[in-house]
């Protein structure tokens, strides 16, 4: 199949490139980085397109790999170019401002998709590997057509609202909690913090860096173009601020209800149990691949 990847000299556009050209399509790039966008064609054998509008014109699936705050731009900029019967997939990891653009060229005969992969680019194989599926229109074709361009893969469906919400407990509020960590542990001597800091430290620390090594715009994008980022943020701080306050004031009977208040309500995960064996394994894990 003839498809095109908009976007396709970022990091999640270059997986997509590889992947789809690993599937046998015929891929064609579109970025306005140009030059990253001719090294990532030379390297998997994928033309070049001159322009969005020139990609999605000869394609018959155009796949958006774009920042969160630029896809809706960029779909109604090409939606001119989509042919009827062809089809659109884009992976962004909000969705509630793209379903109507989508719900848009649904209506022109387009087939849409829109998925959000679970996983980073440094994937190789997506085998068992989660995608998260939000219905635009018709499920069960949605979902089948997904599963072409992604076999091998855990299709998870998830209504719009539901995924927004869980991004913003799952991206924005992790990512939130790792910047400010690693500003405050920044300011001090790592290195003799890493030879002194025990387990907990030592995952929290590869946990921020590793946030701090990704696109600060992507990051960005993902805290403020969340309408559901505030709310939980406040929610964390409003407890952050009730636990420092049982530390300041050293009431321990507090303290040892906000936590036993808060493992309660971690028994509802079938896995915590293991946890602390698992923090152990994850801890190892990083030692060995450093």
């Amino acid at each position: 199949m003839k498809v095109c990847v908009i976007g396709g000299a970022g990091r999640m556009g270059r997986w997509l490139v590889h992947h789809l050209t690993d599937q046998g399509h015929e891929v064609t790039i579109s970025d306005i980085r140009h030059a990253e966008a001719k090294s990532v064609a030379e390297a998997t054998g994928a033309k070049m397109a001159r322009s969005n509008h020139e990609a999605a014109r000869k394609a018959e699936a155009t796949f958006i790999s774009t920042p969160i705050d630029v896809t809706p731009k960029v779909l109604r900029d090409i939606s001119s170019e989509i042919r009827r019967g062809t089809s659109v997939v884009e992976i962004s990891s909000l969705k509630s401002h793209i379903i109507p653009i989508l719900n848009e060229l649904g209506e022109k005969g387009v087939r849409t998709i829109s998925v959000h992969p679970l996983f980073g680019p440094g994937v190789q194989d997506i085998a068992a590997e989660k995608i998260a599926l939000i219905p635009v229109s018709d499920p069960s074709s949605e979902f089948k057509l997904a599963e072409t361009f992604f076999p091998g893969a855990e299709l998870v469906v998830v209504d719009v609202v539901e995924h927004d919400k869980a991004m913003a407990l799952t991206l924005s509020l992790p990512h939130f909690l790792n910047i400010a960590f690693a500003s405050v542990v920044g300011e001090e001597d790592i290195n003799v913090l890493k030879k002194l800091g025990g387990t907990t430290f030592a995952l929290q620390l590869v946990l921020s860096e590793g946030v701090m090594t990704e696109d600060p715009t992507l990051y960005a994008s993902i805290q403020m173009s969340n309408e559901y980022t505030a709310r939980y943020l406040d929610k964390f701080l409003s407890k952050a601020e009730a636990l420092k306050q049982h530390v300041s004031g050293k009431d321990s009977q507090r303290f040892l209800q906000f936590y036993a208040d808060v493992r309660s309500s971690l028994l509802k995960d079938a896995d915590f149990a293991d946890a602390y064996k698992r923090m152990y394994k994850a801890l190892e894990a990083c030692k060995t691949s450093s």
